[in-house]
């Protein structure tokens, strides 16, 4: 009987442990399952090479400047993790529009970037300077390209250096709400 009684206790314990642990956490999830809120950094669940979280603020006011970071981490740090190695070349790069439905496809998306920022390491690009007009709904949507050249050192028969070009993208959808003061 004592069994049974404890064995009660220590699962009641344990509802009770995990029902207070997931009340004090901040998450949502979106209709994109791949995509998990957590405490207003937006995190890329997705099974691609470039995983990330997006640290800008969900709400801002109109007209005032922002500045965010999307931290990232890609499959091709197994090739170089450095921005300056010579033999090895790394280039990061984030593409961005601003738009009211980013219901389209990548295709169409490079058609309308409208504004460019670099990686500062292989960890953050920074996104100075972001203000709105309007106010509204709109989604900062880009594409995070991972770009690394490798110089391999050899010459084909007419004495042209041979390279070897590895390139990861991963779209980035941000949801932001505009508000007045």
């Amino acid at each position: 009987m004592d069994i049974n009684k404890d064995f009660i206790l220590l699962l009641g314990i344990l509802i009770l442990q995990t029902l207070s642990s997931s009340c004090n956490k901040k998450e949502t999830r979106t209709e994109n399952k791949d995509i998990l809120i957590k405490e207003n950094k937006v995190i890329n669940l997705s099974s691609g090479r470039i995983s990330y979280e997006v640290e800008f603020p969900d709400t801002i006011v109109v007209n005032k400047t922002y500045n965010g970071v999307i931290k990232y981490q890609s499959s091709l740090d197994t090739v170089t993790t450095s921005f300056n190695d010579k033999k090895k070349k790394r280039y990061v790069m984030f593409f961005m529009t601003v738009t009211k439905n980013p219901n389209y496809d990548e295709k169409h998306l490079k058609q309308i970037i409208k504004d460019t920022f670099g990686a500062l390491n292989n960890r953050e690009i920074p996104l100075p300077n972001i203000e709105f007009g309007k106010t509204g709904v709109f989604y900062i949507d880009g594409i995070i390209n991972d770009y690394v050249v490798i110089d391999l050192n050899k010459k084909d028969k007419d004495g042209v250096g041979l390279v070897r070009e590895i390139e990861d993208e991963e779209r980035l959808t941000h949801k932001v709400v505009v508000v007045n003061k």
